[in-house]
């Protein structure tokens, strides 16, 4: 009997653009964070169909997936934390609505998911991959739409209507803090190499070269059983069998006949 087949998701694309300029930065980059987001969840797809019940490798992939869906959670915190109180400042109250009802709208599949994560590493649950593989195929259509929708919010011409310069550079550091606070030192960079985009974005993450080396270093190497589950090598280089959902640069008349 042939195996179910699997559904991965396509990236969305990048929107084109200067990420040194303070406006423009903000869509491109949101648009490669939510990448990271699809490809750790193709990794889980892919992957669960190799592991076996007994294997030795489900222990470090359940904790892999748990740690996906916290990198979910956190993003979606860092939004409703911190960027949609700013934009509805300035927006008008009520502009981020939209936004919120997309992380609502899957929350109650994800944490059916998280639950699952769970029942399994605490052997609740026998490990089904099948099983597993429903779990997120259950919320990933309305989180695709979500993550593609959401590029919009953070549109540069939008962005100039409503903030000076001096503004968004002060958010940059506030969020800059907040994503600190919240940092941890062998987790929180390296899920972003491992699903990250040597092609699109290969200046993202922006971490400082004294620390890099340490990063796909000694720190990687502390959870290096959970990044083999990722979509790429630890300089972002995708895999072959991810390539074909990496995305492209948007296009950009298509953005600027919107934009009109």
């Amino acid at each position: 009997m042939s195996s179910p087949e699997l559904k991965l998701c396509q990236c969305i694309p990048v929107p084109v653009g200067d990420y040194t300029d303070v406006f423009e930065l903000q869509s491109i980059r949101m648009a490669l964070l939510h990448n990271v987001i699809i490809r750790s969840l193709n990794g889980l797809i892919y992957y669960s169909q190799t592991i076996q019940a007994n294997d030795e490798k489900l222990t470090p992939f359940l904790e892999y997936s748990q740690y996906v869906v916290e990198y979910v959670h956190h993003n979606h915190e860092s939004e409703e934390d911190v960027w949609f109180p700013l934009l509805e400042s300035k927006f008008g109250a009520g502009s981020m609505a939209d936004n919120v009802a997309g992380h609502e709208n899957f929350k109650a599949p994800f944490a059916e998911f998280e639950k699952l994560i769970a029942d399994f590493k605490a052997k609740e649950k026998t490990w089904d991959s099948e099983v597993f593989r429903q779990g997120i195929y259950a919320f990933t259509s309305v989180l695709m739409d979500h993550l593609a929708e959401e590029i919009d919010t953070f549109r540069p011409y939008q962005l100039k209507e409503h903030f000076t310069k001096e503004e968004l550079d002060a958010f940059e550091a506030e969020m800059r803090a907040w994503l600190m606070a919240r940092s941890v030192p062998e987790k929180s960079a390296q899920i972003l190499f491992a699903n990250g985009d040597a092609v699109h974005g290969a200046w993202f993450p922006v971490v400082p070269p004294q620390f890099l080396a340490m990063i796909k270093g000694d720190l990687w190497k502390v959870h290096a059983d959970w990044w083999e589950f990722g979509c790429c090598d630890r300089d972002m280089n995708v895999k072959p069998e991810f390539a074909a959902y990496e995305p492209t640069f948007e296009d950009r008349s298509k953005m600027e006949a919107k934009q009109a």
